[in-house]
């Protein structure tokens, strides 16, 4: 399963990691106004979203693929993906045919059920992240082998 969940863990963080690196090439601006698209948040959200998003996305994807923090990074980003599968769902619903947004400006990739669905499925792999966590060749796995180790050294015997 350590190996599943490292695969899990650099895919998830793959995708975190293009989606704001894309956004980030883009601009706040740009970002902005595709989040404005979506008419849920109020103004100086959307200005405020569109600049930190696609760094938290950077971060956060980076996280996940190194294994650091995992449990928590995992619950996050699937509480992102189920975020952003609200927000898609809302456009399908209301019939606003904005862009997603989710790689980018330069991805017009209109609200549909099959794109709710897929945010769902990868909120569901972040989860099963976070079950699993933290994986193989993880830094939080280094990190507590390291602290055993050391803290073995400390322990003297019981006579």
């Amino acid at each position: 399963m350590a190996i599943l969940i490292l695969i899990l863990r650099v895919v998830m963080g793959g995708v975190l990691i293009a989606a704001g690196v894309l956004k980030a090439h883009d601009g706040a601006a740009v970002t902005s106004s595709t989040i404005a698209a979506y008419r849920i948040l109020p103004p100086f959200a959307v200005a405020t979203l569109g600049l930190f998003l696609p760094y938290f996305e950077i971060g956060l994807g980076g996280y996940l693929a190194a294994g650091l923090f995992t449990r928590s990074s995992a619950y996050v980003a699937a509480v992102q993906f189920l975020v952003f599968a609200v927000a898609v769902a809302s456009l399908v619903i209301r019939r606003i045919p904005a862009s997603c947004g989710c790689f980018g400006a330069g991805q017009n990739v209109p609200p549909s059920w099959e794109h709710v669905g897929f945010d769902v499925l990868l909120a569901a792999a972040c989860f099963f992240i976070a079950y699993g966590a933290p994986g193989a060749l993880s830094v939080d796995g280094a990190l507590a082998r390291k602290t055993s180790s050391a803290a073995n050294e400390w322990i003297e015997p019981i006579q």
